[in-house]
């Protein structure tokens, strides 16, 4: 009779908590890891459209996660929300993919546009992501990474952009260059800020090496740090040189060099994919030194403001004079 009522009480339990554990999580705000891992199947139907109009977003928003659930682990802070937070922190991205500099395969799009007109198309990203993440239904945590992986800061290299070319008698407002926020209210979402622009840094490098990732890596915090984009959350120094070299760990084992076989010369992977690269414009601009990213003061990675319509020499000497 006790082991009969014992396995009756444990499947009764079972059957509760399976009917009422959706219940308590809707009706006072609980994100629990079950919800969590829903959120985190691939077959839903905002991840498929990300991953088929946005395959360069999608694999960013994992890479993302990877850095930023690691980074979490670290300092003792949630993996599996940050990992899952991470998967959406891009999704209004589908309204216009091709504006993003790792979905593009061809010309740049702002070649073509005024500076303001890019920085409302880049920034609508965030309001557009916010107000889908509501109509699908998404935990408030889940959606509060959406604005705050960006925080205040500005598209800084639009706006210098939108500054040179205004004539003398029109005013640029910084205002219009800057995305809404808020600032980062929690460690996860810090971490997040951080893994996005490190991320975005070591894909744009052509020699991902050690050094390099080191220096970008500190590169962006720094700016994020001088930008105050951390003082509305609770992240330590300490915390922060974690967070650093847990970054810098795992982008060097993301990009990790590869065994030279002798006699073997492997093919072009780019070239392999899309053409020659004579005939097509390679996926955004790669750069071996890793001082020349376009990094804003807000440690962003704006490669999307980079004129790839010029040649090289040309591209050069505009940035010389910018």
């Amino acid at each position: 009779m006790a082991i009969g009522c014992g396995l009756a009480s444990g499947l009764i339990t079972a059957s509760i908590t399976a009917v009422f554990l959706p219940l308590c999580e809707t009706f006072f705000g609980i994100l629990t890891d079950v919800k969590l891992l829903e959120l985190s199947n691939a077959d839903l139907p905002a991840l498929g459209q990300l991953a088929l109009r946005a395959p360069g977003t999608n694999q960013h928003s994992h890479a993302v996660g990877q850095l930023a659930e690691e980074a979490c682990r670290v300092i003792g802070a949630n993996g599996l929300l940050a990992r899952i937070g991470a998967l959406y922190h891009d999704i209004g991205k589908t309204a216009a993919p091709e504006h993003y500099v790792e979905n593009q395969t061809g010309r740049n799009p702002h070649d073509r546009l005024k500076p303001s007109q890019s920085a409302k198309i880049i920034i609508s990203h965030v309001t557009y992501g916010t107000k889908l993440a509501k109509e699908m239904g998404l935990p408030p945590r889940i959606i509060d990474f959406i604005p705050q992986h960006h925080g205040t800061r500005t598209l800084h290299y639009f706006l210098k952009k939108a500054q040179a070319e205004a004539r003398d008698d029109e005013e640029v407002f910084e205002n219009e260059f800057r995305y809404p926020g808020p600032k980062p209210q929690f460690k996860e979402s810090a971490i997040m800020m951080i893994a996005d622009s490190c991320e975005a840094a070591a894909r744009s490098l052509s020699k991902p090496t050690p050094e390099n990732i080191r220096f970008i890596v500190t590169k962006i915090i720094d700016a994020i740090l001088s930008d105050d984009q951390f003082e509305e959350c609770d992240l330590t120094l300490r915390e922060l040189t974690q967070i650093r070299e847990s970054m810098i760990k795992s982008l060097v084992a993301i990009y990790h060099s590869r065994v030279d076989y002798p006699g073997y010369t492997p093919p072009n992977s780019i070239q392999t994919l899309i053409g020659s690269t004579e005939n097509s414009q390679e996926r955004g601009v790669r750069y071996s030194n890793p001082a020349e990213i376009p990094i804003s003061k807000g440690g962003e990675v704006e490669d999307e403001a980079i004129d790839r319509s010029l040649q090289p020499d040309k591209r050069a000497e505009a940035k010389t004079v910018k």
